[in-house]
């Protein structure tokens, strides 16, 4: 039997199948839900096919429908219901027995969702809310479950009047005759429809008057109600169907207005000069929009135009504090609490006259003699005269003697005659009504003009103050006599001896009437006074004779001359003060003298006319003057002359020596002058040296120079250098100072000595050297940098404190140039000449990029020179293992091949035993001896294309070079090892993988798998398919 034919038919649709397997069972997939299948079997040999067998029937299990109810509809809507109706699945998606439907159904507005359940194809929905939009989709059950839903099919019900009122329903009043109603819609389950507008009903509480309102939109602004009036408002929402229900009535009350009238019949009652009543009636009723809570009276002064208003809170008013003889010109206005009304039209009322509030204004004088001026003024301010004015009095006071006088007028001008000169007048007027005589004004003084003094100053006397001063000393003249104000006094002074006569102007002074007069020691005076007012001088005073006593010399000596003997002394002489300067006789002279640049001063006396000034400094100027004194006093000194003396050396060195350095080989040197008061003349330059100590040669080094600072350049780093500084005048050099210091550190001039090299191994050196020359260091070495530079230039530093070094890190034959440099802390200095080594050579490191590539019979093994030689490579070495056959039944066992090749190969050509695992490695050679190998490789020779390795042996012995193969990677760190398999005439790179725990296609847990996904039709036909072969090949796999 080398087949079976299975025949298959389907009772219910009369479809009929055959299938052809090789076993003994059959697994049929693809079936149809809740079918009867009638299945015969007939068995086959090479011959031909036998008999079928009975019939054997089939029937698959019910399943959930797999498609849904077709041909939704619905009918009869209402606006709470509607009938739902629809075809089954299709028969061939029924998959069963239909036992029932199951209905989804959403409130698409809410998203509510509710499920129903039906038998038949049809059903009715109640119970609805009206203007819903219901989405309902269909499934169909069996006894397995239910199917998928139907397409959504959409249904809203009809609208009906809102079942509720609209909500949120406001009014706010937003004046007196307007209002602002606000409402949201009914909530949205109860609207049942489209909302098209809305009724608002309103009626007024205190004239019973009803009215409706309607609008489409959810706010009204109420612009015509009346002030001070109860409204009562409620809302109902409307549809297309009808009118839902109010809300709850909702009441407001508009504010107050203004009146629209103002009040009635105003008129004025007991009227006196400065009080009047006033009376009148409210504005109609119906025009008062509210309560009257205060009367405004706006009044207008007819003669002076000003305004005021008044209050009143009841319907009559009066008024104080008027002007008498005025015209009041009032209007009267009502107020509620919102404001105030219209004002009525004007009514007038006139006060009686009164005496006047103020007295005339602007009294002035004019037309002012020393015996009359004529006066004018101004009447009282309007506002003030409360009437006609029909008289003025004058009241008058002489201030000067208390006497009192009064003068009245009927018009506002008054000449006044027989004054006295130089008196005030002040005077206070009043004017006078039909009532009688106001109030005086304030007093205004005028004063009448002044004239000459008719008598001299009296009591004329003097007080004796020195040789050449007085003080004259007299009194007024009687008052009587003054006419004015005494402005000046005139001094009359006669010379009696020469007879010059000279006059000074004393300003007058009421507390004390005195002046000091210069004189001339022993001389005779006559002296006279007299007064003066603005107008003129009055007569002089009876004279009076007085001898002033000897004084000072007024005057210095003259022709001062100084000659300058050496630079400490100076002779001075002059002539005496002319005669009429003496004064006295002059019983000696002063010599002043002043040192010009410190300001220290000195004198000296002497009875001669001359004096030898000495023990001066040098090189100053000195300010010399001369004074004569006579048994009194000194007198002036002469004008000042200047004398220098001569210039000498310096007596003390420069001052503030500083060094600043620039370098570790320039400094500047800085100082000051020497004090001035040593310099003893003019500082011309200089001297300057600098002594270069602790070398083995000292240096000295002399510089001259004009400035206070001088740059040395050159000098010697870290090392003491003394400076030192002497300043210079015309006469000579004076004394020197000094300061030491040490130059900065820099960094070395010159390289370390004697380097050598010492090479120990292929990979280490010992290196050594001698110090920096101690002149070229520079400073205090801190560190040396070794360089170690290779023949492909990269370079190597290492820093160290000592003046040797071991290298271990050096690489096999390889050329190194090696220098040393020494670093202070300034800095490195430069290099030794470079040393040049070569290392030993070493063994070379493995080749590189080994690989392995079928040649047909044969396999060649490729490979790079290995990364570093460490010397001349002489030759390669390539080793292979070959497992023995025989491996599954004996135990692992390896034939190892080993080719020598010239270091100019880099590959191998060698026979190749197909199925056979060959291990290859490579390592090459220097004169030190071989190196380390390269990564084992592994390659696989497979059989020729057409070959079916189907037989145990021919498997076994793929699996053992598999399996060795693996070992041997394993054995190399896990590396992967590259599987190289050949077909025919094509090449595939593989890897070797590993076979789940479930097992390959052996059935048997790690076995080994492939899987060749180039393999096609050509391959399954060689019995090479995925589901059969025994090898499988993954391309570019991992092990």
């Amino acid at each position: 039997i080398i087949s079976y034919t299975i025949s298959v038919s389907v009772q219910e649709t009369g479809e009929s199948f055959t299938y052809t397997t090789s076993d003994t069972t059959y697994s049929f997939t693809a079936l149809k839900p809740y079918r009867t299948y009638d299945i015969t079997i007939a068995a086959s040999t090479s011959i031909g096919t036998g008999p079928f067998s009975s019939s054997y029937v089939l029937v698959t299990l019910e399943e959930a429908p797999s498609s849904a109810p077709v041909n939704v509809s619905s009918s009869m809507i209402t606006s709470t219901s509607f009938v739902l109706s629809w075809d089954p699945p299709a028969y061939e998606d029924q998959n069963g027995e239909i036992i029932h439907y199951v209905i989804d159904v959403m409130v698409q507005e809410t998203g509510a969702h509710f499920l129903l359940q039906a038998n038949t194809s049809l059903l009715n929905l109640d119970n609805l809310a009206p203007y819903r939009t219901y989405v309902c989709v269909i499934a169909a059950a069996t006894s397995a479950g239910s199917g998928p839903f139907s397409d959504t099919h959409t249904v809203q019900t009809l609208e009906d009047v809102p079942a509720g009122s609209p909500l949120n329903f406001s009014v706010s009043v937003t004046s007196s005759t307007s209002a602002y109603l606000t409402w949201s819609p009914p909530s949205y389950e109860k609207q049942n429809g489209e909302i098209l507008e809305y009724v608002i009903s309103a009626s007024v509480l205190e004239t019973g008057e009803d009215f409706d309102l309607t609008v489409t939109w959810e706010s009204l602004d109420l612009m015509t109600l009346d002030p001070y009036r109860s409204y009562l408002f409620s809302i109902a929402a409307a549809t297309s169907v009808g009118l839902g229900p109010y809300t709850t009535v909702v009441s407001v009350k508009t504010p107050e207005d203004v009146p629209y009238e103002p009040p009635l019949n105003l008129s004025a009652s007991d009227v006196a000069s400065k009080s009047a009543v006033l009376n009148w009636k409210p504005p109609p009723i119906n025009s008062q929009n509210g309560e009257i809570i205060l009367y405004a009276i706006n009044v207008t002064v007819q003669e002076t135009g000003e305004r005021f208003q008044l209050t009143s809170t009841t319907t009559n008013l009066k008024v104080n504090g008027l002007k008498p003889f005025r015209t009041y010109v009032c209007i009267i206005a009502a107020e509620t609490s919102v404001g105030r009304g219209p004002f009525s039209p004007t009514f007038e009322v006139k006060t009686l006259e009164d005496i006047p509030d103020e007295p005339p204004v602007n009294l002035t004088a004019t037309s002012i003699t020393s015996t009359s001026f004529d006066l004018s003024w101004d009447p009282p301010p309007y506002e003030s005269q409360n009437g006609e004015i029909v008289l003025y009095v004058i009241n008058v006071t002489v201030l000067e003697t208390g006497e009192r006088l009064q003068w009245t007028a009927t018009n506002t001008t008054l000449e006044v005659t027989g004054l006295k000169p130089f008196r005030t007048y002040a005077c206070r007027l009043a004017a006078s009504t039909s009532v009688g005589l106001g109030s005086f004004g304030p007093e205004v003084a005028f004063q009448t003009l002044e004239d000459v003094p008719s008598g001299p100053p009296t009591n004329v006397r003097y007080i004796e103050i020195s040789p050449t001063a007085i003080v004259l000393l007299w009194d007024p003249p009687a008052y009587e006599e003054q006419n004015g104000k005494i402005a000046n006094y005139v001094v009359k002074v006669i010379n009696n001896q020469t007879g010059e006569t000279s006059q000074m102007m004393i300003p007058g002074n009421p507390e004390l009437e005195s002046v000091s007069i210069g004189l001339k020691p022993y001389r005779t005076y006559t002296i006279m006074v007299a007064a003066a007012t603005q107008v003129d001088i009055g007569p002089f005073s009876d004279p009076i004779i007085i001898t002033t006593p000897e004084g000072c010399p007024n005057a210095p000596p003259h022709s001062l001359n100084a000659v300058v003997l050496s630079s400490t002394s100076i002779d001075v002489s002059w002539v005496p003060p002319n005669d009429e300067n003496h004064n006295g006789v002059i019983i000696h002279y002063t010599i002043s003298v002043t040192v010009q640049e410190t300001g220290d001063s000195f004198q000296h006396q002497t009875d001669d006319l001359k004096f030898q000034l000495t023990d001066l400094r040098p090189y100053r100027t000195h300010l010399i003057s001369v004074g004569a004194s006579t048994s009194v006093c000194p007198g002036p000194f002469s004008s000042e002359i200047s004398a220098k003396t001569l210039e000498d050396v310096p007596d003390a060195p420069p001052t503030s020596l500083e060094i600043v350095p620039l370098s570790p080989n320039v400094i500047v040197f800085t100082w000051n002058p020497p004090p001035y008061e040593n310099q003893n003349g003019k500082i011309i330059l200089y001297n300057v040296s600098v002594e270069l100590t602790g070398a083995p040669d000292t240096l000295m080094i002399q510089l001259e120079t004009a400035g206070e600072s001088i740059t040395f350049n050159d000098l010697k780093p870290y090392t003491n250098h003394t400076f030192s500084v002497a300043a210079w005048t015309s006469i000579g050099i004076g004394p020197f100072d000094n300061i030491t210091v040490v130059t900065p550190q820099s960094s070395p001039s010159a390289p370390p000595t004697n380097l050598t090299v010492n090479v120990t191994s292929s990979q280490s050196a010992f290196i050594a050297w001698d110090l920096v020359p101690l002149d070229q260091q520079n400073g205090i070495i801190v560190s040396y940098t070794v360089s170690l530079t290779r023949s492909s230039g990269s370079s190597q530093l290492i820093e160290t404190t000592e003046t040797s070094l071991s290298v271990a890190s050096l690489l096999p034959y390889e050329t190194y140039l090696i220098g040393v440099r020494a670093a202070t802390i300034a800095g490195e200095g430069p290099y030794t000449d470079p040393v040049a080594i070569t290392t030993p050579e070493d063994v070379p490191d493995p080749p590189q990029n080994v690989t392995a590539e079928d040649t047909g019979s044969s396999f060649r093994v490729s490979w790079d020179p290995p990364e570093r030689a460490n010397g001349i490579l002489l030759n390669y070495e390539v080793m292979y293992s070959i497992p023995s056959i025989n491996l599954v039944q004996s135990g692992m066992q390896y034939e190892d091949v080993i080719v020598v090749l010239p270091a100019e190969n880099t590959s191998l050509t060698a026979e190749a035993e197909p199925g056979l695992t060959y291990t290859i490695m490579v390592r090459c050679s220097t004169g030190v001896g071989y190196g380390t190998s390269s990564t084992a490789i592994v390659y696989i020779n497979t059989p020729p294309q057409n070959k079916v390795l189907d037989s145990p042996a021919e498997i076994a012995g793929l699996a053992v070079g598999l399996v060795a193969a693996a070992a041997i990677g394993l054995a190399v760190a896990g590396v992967a090892a590259a599987i190289y398999l050949t077909k025919g005439k094509g090449k595939n790179k593989y890897a070797l993988s590993q076979g789940s725990a479930a097992g390959g296609p052996t059935g048997e847990p790690n076995a080994l798998s492939f899987k060749n996904e180039a393999f096609g039709a050509g391959d399954a036909e060689a019995g090479l398919t995925e589901s059969t072969a025994p090898i499988v090949a993954n391309e570019e796999s991992n092990l």
